[in-house]
């Protein structure tokens, strides 16, 4: 059997490496989206939207909101990207719209948590 040379071993460990790379990179940016808890909802003029009241980092992206519901509950799910690199522990708030396929009615609303989500009046744009 004929032995690699140096020269063939070198590129194959670079390839090699160049791979792992990429595979750790992908990783990391799709373990960079996470849920986000909803600390409050609010209603508006159309009864089948909610205002997910949501605290969020300084830079982080709502990537995706939802909601699934049932005959007695609504929840919502809010996910974020978070940013790469170092960044100040500020929390933001940010209203996120969501609109539901039936009238909220009187369903109780929890986050993707579990956790039953307080109304606090209704929304108004600033």
């Amino acid at each position: 059997m004929r032995r690699l040379t140096l020269r063939a071993r070198l590129f194959a460990a670079t390839a090699l490496f160049i791979v792992a790379a990429a595979v750790v990179v992908t990783l990391a940016s799709a373990s960079s989206i996470t849920e986000i808890r909803v600390d409050s909802y609010q209603l508006t003029a159309d009864p089948r939207q909610v205002v997910a009241n949501v605290t969020v980092g300084l830079s982080y992206e709502i990537t995706e909101h939802s909601a699934r519901e049932s005959p007695t509950t609504v929840t919502l799910t809010v996910r974020a990207r978070r940013p790469g690199g170092s960044w100040p522990s500020i929390g933001i708030f940010v209203p996120v719209p969501i609109t539901l396929s039936n009238d909220l009615g009187e369903r109780t609303v929890i986050d993707s948590f579990g956790t039953v989500v307080p109304q606090h009046g209704t929304y108004r744009a600033p």
